[in-house]
């Protein structure tokens, strides 16, 4: 009776993790063995995740595809691109300008 138990509390777990993973625009999947597999710990390490879609974008200055900040190479193109910002650089979240 104590292993499912276990199974159960794990795949609640892996569960709670992977939907909090998915919100935070993450794969559900490696979020719920993650959590599954580490069930206190997984589902803490979920929610102090960052957001994805809360990281700056830029566009690629060869074929516009708008990609992560952080990233070196267009996975459209495979253009190599500059660290940082630059003038074509915008916010993953778009909305009203500040004064």
């Amino acid at each position: 009776m104590a292993g499912g138990a276990i199974i159960v509390i794990a795949f609640f777990f892996g569960l709670a993790g992977g939907v909090v993973g998915r919100l935070k625009g993450s794969s559900f999947l490696l979020w719920f063995l993650i959590s599954a597999c580490i069930p206190f710990f997984g589902l803490a390490a979920a929610v102090l995740y960052r957001y994805e879609t809360l990281e700056p974008e830029k566009h690629c200055p060869r074929c516009g595809k708008t990609v992560k900040l952080y990233e070196a190479l267009c996975t459209r193109c495979g253009t190599e691109l500059n660290p940082g910002y630059t003038e074509e650089s915008s916010p993953a979240v778009h909305g009203p300008e500040p004064a």
